[in-house]
């Protein structure tokens, strides 16, 4: 109901529709109280007519405004989620608005009626929140329609996927807002409910497909089913779930709390009962318990080992901060507090810093490096890929180097001589900071004058005999690791409690998302980015997986820009790769070829178009990375991602690259790396152990055991730390 003043209607007609809200009657005048609690919507009336609109404040009674209309089943509960918009579109003026400049149909859950709304807007924002995103994402794919996962401030232009809840459907201005959520929240609703992200979600899966019931244990779906189970004649819907022996379970659709998803197929289902279940997930419990208890003994190692309390000097620290040309963001700021906390503790750093693909990570390493450096110690910063490594390197010796400090590079790049030196310097401590690749792990604490920090790159790239050699190397050193897609293995180190973490989700500063298009290969296509880039000044970055026939791909290019191409792989003499890159930092190539040696270095501001070749053979994870060697400005990105003939496409490389193209918002590292363990399977990504213990209950029963076992940790440790 739309009260507007002049209206004619009863007072008792507009109490009844306020049956829901806190009404105060006085006379002619009714009086809502907001759910806000600070804010009243006064209504005068006339005899039958409405004379005045008012917005009181509710502590003073003072008049705040005048309302031309008030809609009462919608700007009630707008004003409650007023909040909400200004957390997700924070730079938009939201003083001046108090109501939606109009009400949109009400969807409910019918995602299938509101794509065909969502397939005609063009560049508005969309706020689609859904609860549960993965229902929708699936389905707007399905159509070919365009959207971003947003899980902070909405990305203008875009459909923003929100995985939380909002109580109605309206229009701002130009801002859309659609609720699939069926959420409707009362009068004491708590705000803080409407932008907490679903706890339980549930994909309705397909016929075959498995589920874990939270009693039974694993289960394959059946269908819906039709039954009077009771013999009363009440027809109800039931999930049909066949167990071990072909045994049938029914669960009725309002109890669908109890099912899980399950990814991939099973070795065997349950036998009914819970008994079988509830054996899998003991023998679960024993083995994480016995991971867990190793981990504390290295904690417990790593404890027991006490070094003098770093210093902080203001003065020094503030002369290194302001050659950093940009201010930190606020969760960067946040990190080296915890940092700060660590090194001026007496006991050992080992944090972990999780933040997204040009999110800032390289400035906070570089930060405690100075840091370490100022207090006598040496540090090591290992590095992936030998590219990386030089350009790590690079980006030290400029800021590092006119403080006095001295850094050096250990890689493939230079010669056997230039490494006798190095490690004569690195002993003798006329070396401060040496970066490299894996190289450095065949170093011992006697090839150093004074090892204190070592900081770990990107360390899901590097093998299990790697971070063997890692761990020899660290016992008694503080350890700082980067991560822009931590592996959920390294995910679960945190959770029991045995590693700190922090979280970098804060884009830098004005910092706009890669456009990502997906699509089938063609030169016509790939001469379209080129020219687009070429013409506005910026530099193009063409991924091609395939070495042997590189140079071939990269000549035919070459003839339709001649003197603006180059190439680069793996296979090719180290001081080519070095000759080329620094060609490409200089401007004289414009065009790159590369295969995924890329995957994790070159940082150009001025390379905003990546293109990629069979993005079908790559990982999420890969591409990602990729992606995130363009858009490191203010200048708008792109990136291609391309494919041949989709028939000659696995439907699970296809959902990869899919679910790429969707996560470009905020914080998108930790979401790939959780698709990824649904789309791959959890062997690949959490190792074999672990892979194991998922497959015999399922990832929310583990995550559950997981959860139990990380506050035993926590308590665990504590008590470590008191003694």
């Amino acid at each position: 109901m739309t009260l507007t003043v002049g209206q004619n209607i009863t007072m008792d007609a507009v109490k009844a529709a306020l049956r829901d809200q806190t009404v105060t009657v006085h006379g002619d005048i009714i009086d809502v109280t907001l759910p806000n609690q600070t804010e009243i919507v006064r209504i005068m009336f006339d005899g039958d007519t409405i004379e005045d609109l008012r917005l009181i404040d509710a502590a003073t009674r003072a008049f705040v405004k005048k309302l031309p209309l008030v809609n009462l089943n919608t700007d009630l509960s707008f004003s409650l989620a007023l909040d909400i918009l200004k957390n997700i579109c924070p730079d938009r003026d939201w003083s001046k608005v108090t109501a939606p400049t109009a009400i949109l149909p009400n969807y409910n859950s019918a995602i299938s009626l509101l794509a065909d709304e969502l397939a005609t807007v063009k560049n508005q924002t969309v706020l689609l929140f859904v609860g549960n995103t993965k229902t929708a994402e699936n389905y707007l794919r399905s159509k070919k329609i365009d959207f971003v996962i947003t899980k902070g401030a909405a990305f203008p232009g875009y459909i923003n996927l929100i995985p939380s809840t909002f109580p109605l459907s309206c229009q701002i201005d130009d801002l859309l807002i659609y609720s699939l959520t069926d959420t409707n929240p009362g009068k004491n609703a708590d705000v803080s409910s409407l932008i907490t992200k679903t706890k339980h979600e549930f994909i309705m899966p397909l016929v075959g497909e498995c589920v874990v019931h939270s009693l039974h244990g694993i289960g394959r779906f059946m269908g819906m089913k039709q039954l009077d189970l009771l013999g009363d004649g009440h027809v109800a819907e039931y999930f049909a779930l066949q167990y071990d022996g072909g045994t049938m379970v029914y669960l009725a659709k309002d109890k669908v709390d109890m099912l899980s998803n399950y990814v991939g197929e099973p070795t065997r289902l349950h036998k009914i009962g819970g008994q079988d279940f509830a054996n899998a997930k003991q023998r679960v419990r024993r083995r994480l318990q016995e991971l867990s208890f190793k981990l504390s003994d290295l904690y417990r190692q790593r404890a027991a080992i006490k070094r003098p309390p770093y210093e902080i000097f203001a003065d020094n620290n503030a002369a290194f901060a302001a050659s950093f040309p940009h201010p930190l963001t606020k969760d960067q700021t946040k990190v080296m507090d915890d940092i700060y906390a660590d090194l001026t503790s007496p006991k050992l750093m080992d944090r972990l810093v999780c933040g997204d693909v040009g999110y800032g990570k390289t400035e906070i390493a570089f930060r405690t490096a100075f840091v370490a450096v100022m207090n006598g110690y040496q540090v090591v910063l290992l590095c992936p890929t030998t590219i990386l490594s030089v350009q790590h390197y690079q980006n030290a010796r400029a800021r590092f180097e006119q403080f006095g400090i001295r850094v050096a590079v250990y890689n493939r790049f230079i010669t056997a001589k230039q490494q006798a030196q190095t490690l004569a310097d690195l002993q003798d401590g006329k070396i401060d900071i040496i970066i490299g690749t894996h190289k450095l792990l065949s170093l011992t604490k006697t090839n150093f004058h004074q090892l204190g920090l070592l900081i770990l790159d990107e360390e899901q790239r590097f093998g299990v005999e790697a971070k063997e050699k890692i761990k020899k190397l660290t016992p008694h050193v503080d350890v700082l690791t980067l991560s822009a897609t931590p592996i959920p293995r390294t995910l679960n180190l945190s959770l029991m409690g045995l590693r700190d973490i922090s979280v970098i989700t804060t884009p830098p500063k004005d910092r706009l998302p890669v456009i990502t298009k997906v699509g089938e290969f063609s030169w016509e296509l790939l001469w379209e980015a080129i020219d687009q880039e070429l013409a506005r000044g910026g530099q193009v970055i063409v991924i091609y997986n395939t070495v042997r026939d590189m140079a071939e791909f990269a000549r035919k290019i070459a003839v339709r820009y001649p003197n603006k191409v180059g190439y680069v792989h793996g296979q090719m003499p180290t001081t080519q790769i070095e000759n080329t890159i620094t060609k490409v930092y200089e401007h004289e190539i414009d065009i790159i070829v590369a295969s995924t040696i890329l995957e994790n270095g070159i940082d150009l501001t001025t390379a905003n178009t990546l293109f990629v070749i069979g993005a079908d053979k790559l990982g999420l994870a890969q591409m990602h990375q990729l992606r995130g060697r363009v858009g490191r400005s203010t200048t708008q990105a792109y990136a291609y991602l391309t494919y041949p003939h989709a028939d000659y496409v696995a439907d699970e490389a296809m959902e990869r690259i899919n679910a790429i193209k969707n996560f470009y918002s905020t914080g998108a590292g930790f979401n790939i790396a959780m698709r990824d363990l649904e789309i791959r399977g959890s062997g690949e990504v959490l190792g074999a152990n672990q892979s194991g213990h998922i497959e015999e209950i399922g990832i929310e029963a583990f995550a559950q055991i997981l959860n139990e076992i990380a506050a035993e940790n926590r308590a665990r440790r504590d008590d470590i730390d008191a003694q």
